[in-house]
């Protein structure tokens, strides 16, 4: 309890300060896609949060992004032509991605990470919408909407824990086997989540449909900014045996679920003004005019995942996420998500959550400004 506390009072300082730090700043600046700045599209997020679960401390999300190359600048410049032509983009990534548990047991520890790096290509076709019957010829083309189709490809992804223990508790290590055979059907508690080897590589690719709204012009620059935007998806997910070295195991294929097909659909929008606030205890007789929470982006967004070929106690996943970031906090924000089904960190794939997760994340998405050419 006293470290959950104290863990709670350091978060919320960090957001006060950041802030803070921010006040002098434009409302939207976090939320903009310069044209100079590297443009991932649906990246995964930094998150901090907590369950309603009385078992762990905390939860955290770390995936840092490194570019490689992409051409993002040169499409939100020449899908705004007057022509209006159909532009291609592309984005070659590495995503470091890892995901840690502190656990409410003695000592407090943060047990067998999941390192998730990967490697992401995009391709995307984007078309500028905006109608040509308005009277305003030049407002009207720079309005849009702008649709994107978007192939969202991971040639190859990594999941594991660096564990060197026996994934089950009956098993010992002998050399790089351990014996003897798993159960057959085994039960959550038959898992070693301590220090057992958990393990896979895994093909992904999605197709989405994405329209962004670009509605006047920013505050700072003269380019039109998304200020909202939505889109539907799907994705298949492989995780094929011998696919490199850390491939899914014999062993672990019929229980983990080597096959994924996955249902998307999200919302964003920008300069949202949500429930009012007071900043002082009025007395009596007095009054003053409530201000409101200006969340710079707003997002609502939801997924189904179907899981095919593993163990019959492993339930599909259905996830809903809304999350607000203040204006002002330069990038962070407050989310709450609602996950059902099986637990992604790695060890406990035959445990199920169904549970309410919250707390903060980080300049996770921002929205895109299209400059025209003249």
């Amino acid at each position: 309890m006293i470290v959950k506390c104290v863990a709670t009072v350091l978060f919320m300082a960090s957001v006060a300060s950041s802030a803070l730090a921010q006040q002098g700043s434009a409302p939207v600046g976090p939320f903009i896609f310069a044209t100079n700045d590297r443009v991932s599209l649906k990246p995964d997020g930094s998150y901090l949060f907590n369950h309603t679960d009385g078992k762990l401390v905390f939860e955290a999300q770390i995936a840092p992004d490194v570019r490689i190359f992409d051409n993002f600048v040169g499409a939100l410049e020449r899908v705004l032509k007057k022509d209006r032509p159909r532009v291609f983009a592309y984005s070659v990534y590495g995503t470091f991605l890892t995901r840690l548990r502190m656990f409410d047991v003695a000592s407090k520890p943060v047990r067998s990470p999941s390192y998730m790096p990967k490697g992401t290509v995009q391709l995307a076709w984007l078309r500028n919408l905006s109608g040509e019957d308005s009277e305003d010829k030049q407002a009207e083309f720079r309005r849009g909407p702008i649709e994107m189709w978007l192939i969202n490809a991971i040639p190859f992804g990594h999941h594991s824990n660096g564990q060197n223990g026996c994934l089950f508790k009956n098993q010992t290590r002998q050399g790089e086997e351990c014996v003897p055979e798993p159960p057959s059907a085994p039960e959550a508690t038959d898992v070693n989540t301590d220090n057992g080897s958990f393990s896979t590589n895994y093909i992904r690719i999605g197709l989405e449909y994405r329209r962004f709204h670009p509605e006047g012009d920013d505050d700072v620059e003269t380019r039109p900014v998304t200020r909202r935007e939505w889109g539907i998806g799907g994705s298949v997910e492989m995780n094929p045996s011998g696919y490199f070295g850390g491939s899914i195991s014999d062993s672990l294929r019929p229980l983990y679920g080597p096959a994924r097909y996955r249902l998307t659909a999200d919302f964003a929008a920008g300069n949202v003004r949500l429930v009012p606030k007071f900043w002082k205890r009025l007395q009596p007789g007095e009054t003053e005019k409530p201000r409101m929470l200006h969340c710079g982006r707003a997002w609502l967004d939801g997924s189904f995942t179907l899981i095919q070929g593993g163990a019959e106690s492993v339930n599909n996943v259905v996830t809903v996420e809304a999350a607000c970031l203040p204006a002002r906090w330069g990038g962070a924000g407050l989310f709450v998500r609602y996950y059902y089904g099986q637990d992604y960190y790695n060890a406990a794939f035959l445990e199920n959550l169904n549970r309410v997760q919250f707390g903060v994340t980080f300049l996770q998405g921002k929205f895109l400004a299209f400059t025209p050419v003249p």
